[in-house]
């Protein structure tokens, strides 16, 4: 294995695994790649490096590479994405103006936003009354009169 000793066979050793990684991505090979890119910039810096020593370099950086990206990536999945409306259109609702089209019970109704109707609760609410979306409480909108 004394061909790893040279930066520069540390450099095509790099490119190898990002290219791996091109057709057969997982974005873990990309690691050992920059481990390995690392790794030559260090062999070009300091020359006096045994092949024992780079190995154990080389292992140590795709680790912690390794370990950092799991570490972010891992943070990054148990956020909740709080910011996205996608698949829930209700929530794209809050402002809305519409019109009350029928009355039910206990201030629940329906409302006409756009081209769909809505069960809707507020207070005092009548056929044709106007009213703007406050809240969404599961399927039903929160309106208060406008």
């Amino acid at each position: 294995m004394q061909w790893l000793s040279d930066g520069s066979n540390w450099l095509i050793l790099g490119f190898i695994l990002l290219i791996i990684e091109i057709f057969a991505p997982g974005v873990f090979v990309m690691w050992w790649g920059l481990a390995a890119l690392s790794l030559a910039t260090i062999v070009t810096l300091i020359t006096d490096l045994s092949l024992i020593l780079q190995l154990l370099i080389f292992v140590c950086l795709a680790i912690t590479f390794s370990l950092f990206w799991w570490r972010y990536q891992h943070n990054i999945n148990q956020q909740e994405d709080v910011t996205t409306l996608l698949n829930a259109r209700e929530h794209t609702m809050i402002g809305t103006q519409g019109m009350i089209i029928e009355l039910l019970s206990n201030g629940v109704a329906r409302g006409k936003f756009g081209d769909t109707t809505w069960r809707v609760q507020g207070e005092n609410l009548a056929i044709g009354d106007k009213v703007r979306v406050i809240a969404v409480e599961g399927i039903t909108l929160q309106v208060r009169l406008v």
